[in-house]
């Protein structure tokens, strides 16, 4: 074979096989997608204010709406000691009975995370309690009259729509709405039906240790953690934290939830 040729044919391969390379680096399955920056982050809530400008994002959609928003250690005045605090605030965030203006309504107020690339695997953890009130049927105690807490997150978009809260008794409930674009990870002392009085009932947390309930809402600062889970891929949404209890109120169920040392970490 003439040299000639023989390097034809060498040439020919060579382009060849540039060609498939580059081919290779064009088809999106074989790209390798970059890392995604540790998303990691703590937050105290030491100054709720500054939480806010950090991008946490509070949502009252209780049905009816009360005054109540989340607040520094439930302002104006602390409701308990922080879990911990760096500051000279009440170094914790909390949201009351008062979420709305019914008597025996629908609590449902948001405190949204900031906008974070979640991947499955990654944790929120927590610390949560109640606030314990005078309990107006047993003498020598106190209660939270039931409260309840979601975790949810977002993995539609990186959104904050909250939907419409509705009792789920009423006609006009929706369960694909209740939550907008948020799905249930967590929930803390859920709802029961009570088909004999017709109201949602709680687990009631206790100061008196012989009325201990277990299930109820921790009453002492206490540790959750929940997974993300049920992602295709990496995606760009948000978590978010629903302080939910039915029949609430003033004359109704619940009395204040606190959230103290949020921390999100990424999966190593």
């Amino acid at each position: 074979m003439r040299k000639s040729t023989l390097s034809r044919i060498l040439l020919s391969f060579s382009v060849i096989a540039l060609t498939l390379a580059a081919c290779k680096k064009d088809n999106p399955d074989f790209l390798i997608p970059p890392p995604i920056p540790d998303q990691s982050f703590v937050e105290e809530f030491d100054t709720v204010a500054m939480a806010y400008k950090r991008g946490w994002v509070p949502i009252n959609n209780s049905n009816p709406k009360g005054s109540n928003v989340w607040s520094q250690g439930g302002a104006p005045f602390p409701i308990f000691e922080p879990y911990s605090s760096n500051g000279t605030y009440a170094g914790f965030i909390a949201a009351d009975y008062l979420s709305t203006s019914g008597t025996d309504d629908v609590i449902s107020n948001w405190l949204i995370s900031p906008v974070i690339t979640m991947q499955n695997g990654d944790k929120i953890s927590f610390y949560t309690r109640a606030q314990l009130l005078p309990n107006a049927f047993t003498a020598g105690d106190s209660t939270d009259y039931g409260n309840n807490l979601e975790v949810c997150y977002n993995r539609k978009n990186d959104g904050t729509n909250v939907g419409v809260a509705h009792d789920p008794r009423s006609a006009s409930y929706n369960s694909n709405t209740d939550r907008g674009d948020f799905e249930l990870l967590l929930s803390i002392n859920p709802p029961v039906y009570n088909s004999g009085t017709g109201f949602w009932d709680y687990k009631w947390a206790h100061s008196n240790p012989t009325l201990f309930v277990p299930g109820s809402y921790p009453a002492k600062w206490t540790r959750f953690e929940v997974t993300i889970s049920g992602l295709s891929g990496p995606h760009k949404g948000r978590f978010a934290f629903r302080y939910y209890t039915l029949d609430g109120g003033s004359n109704g169920n619940a009395s204040a939830v606190g959230i103290d040392q949020v921390v999100y970490s990424s999966k190593k």
